[in-house]
């Protein structure tokens, strides 16, 4: 895998943020990544971007300058648990964003419910306009016998997030354009 370095946005997230963040008092940050190599095309590629982002201030400024002291005092970024997944998230991608924006998700939603067809495709759209992407979130570890796996959200690797029921991180890569995006999304709750 090549040299990860932020760049600018590669397309509007503007509309998409302001629904997310008017709905359920949702936080939602993000940055975009330029490769000098191949892009990451697997769980264990994102593992490593995502380890490079956590370990090199530059790469997660994006949420250090979002972040808000609401639980905890002070950021703190830490490396991720080594039993944390990095999974496709072939539609679940597509339908956290959209029923965060369209006020479906989140402890103070009005109505909790799943994506609809349209809502999904409005970010299948959104994020497939500059090519195919492939889309990848982060779970938990589930080692039975490791007691950071049992304890909850042990993927959460910075105070950034909440550690309340509504947290992702969220990834997408397009291999052609060399191109990766981390989305951060946090209920207030």
């Amino acid at each position: 895998m090549g040299h990860l370095v932020t760049c600018a946005d590669a397309f509007s997230l503007d509309d998409l943020a302001a629904r997310v963040r008017r709905s359920s008092n949702f936080r939602f940050a993000w940055q975009f990544f330029q490769f000098n190599g191949i892009a990451p095309q697997s769980p264990q590629d994102v593992r490593s971007a995502l380890d490079s982002i956590i370990a090199i201030p530059d790469l997660h400024q994006f949420l250090r300058e979002s972040f808000q002291p609401m639980y905890d005092d002070a950021f703190k970024i830490e490396p991720l648990h080594e039993h944390c997944q990095v999974v496709p998230a072939a539609d679940e991608f597509e339908g956290v964003l959209a029923s965060a924006a369209g006020d479906h998700l989140g402890a103070y939603s009005r109505e909790l419910r799943p994506a609809n067809a349209s809502e999904v495709q409005e970010i299948r759209e959104l994020f497939g306009c500059i090519g195919n992407y492939s889309a990848f979130q982060l779970l938990p570890g589930e080692v039975p016998e490791c007691p950071t796996c049992s304890t909850y959200n042990n993927h959460l690797f910075t105070t950034w997030f909440y550690g309340v029921a509504w947290d992702w991180c969220l990834f997408t890569s397009w291999t052609s354009r060399e191109l990766f995006w981390m989305g951060c999304l946090t209920d207030t709750d």
